[in-house]
């Protein structure tokens, strides 16, 4: 089944949205499995840095870039916990490769799995009502999307690992309930270090994000 676009553009908080990388997930912002090589130490004395970095500046400019370096170092930290999204992100693009709609490449690089969705346009309901099994354990569904063309729902484990909302609100994914354990985990580091901060001087402080695990997590502007 398919998700509502403006269902789930309402329930994103801004703060968290990222620009797009590509066709495809950013994947420095969306987490996928794999080891850092940073210790859990380093994570802890790069995120404190960042808030001590916030708590001492009230340029806008600075804060978004401080914000959106807290938001890369979060998708490093919790990847080791992740499911494999980008091999679920191939997958999804090889069982598109058999239904018969495969695009011509057009000299810019690899395929992605936007243009197999794109290319689909003249059989939209046969392919919004069938379930992909993929190799790795996960499912892809391609619903109608209510801007037209086909989204993108890859499912792993009970949890909708990436998800595509079409042009303009790029990809998502929910955590998992391990991810958002490590997320409340260096979230609280920074704001436990941010507030100590600014509340020896008084000051207003940064609003916390809302939980992770009630907003999807996008790759784009809205």
């Amino acid at each position: 089944m398919g998700i509502s676009i403006s269902g789930m553009v309402n329930s994103v908080n801004p703060k968290r949205s990222m620009s797009l990388s590509g066709r495809g997930p950013d994947w420095s912002l969306i987490p996928s499995a794999g080891k850092s090589g940073r210790s859990k130490a380093e994570f802890t004395e790069e995120i404190k840095e960042l808030a001590r970095r916030a708590a001492g500046t009230t340029d806008k400019k600075e804060l978004e870039y401080i914000h959106s370096q807290r938001e890369r170092l979060c998708t490093k930290y919790i990847s080791d916990v992740s499911p494999d999204r980008k091999a679920l992100y191939r997958q999804a693009e090889n069982a598109l490769k058999g239904q018969g709609g495969n695009p011509k490449c057009r000299g810019i690089g690899e395929l992605t799995l936007l243009d197999f969705l794109e290319s689909a346009d003249g059989r939209t309901d046969s392919l919004a009502e069938k379930k992909f099994a993929l190799a790795g354990g996960g499912t892809l569904t391609c619903p109608i999307l209510t801007s037209g063309g086909h989204g993108a729902d890859i499912y792993y484990q009970g949890t909708k690992a990436l998800t595509y909302l079409g042009p303009g609100y790029g990809w998502a994914c929910e955590r998992t309930p391990a991810e958002r354990e490590k997320e409340k985990e260096i979230y609280g580091i920074y704001f436990n270090t941010y507030r100590s901060l600014k509340n020896g001087k008084g000051e207003e402080l940064e609003a916390l994000p809302d939980c992770p695990e009630e907003k999807p997590s996008f790759d784009r502007k809205i």
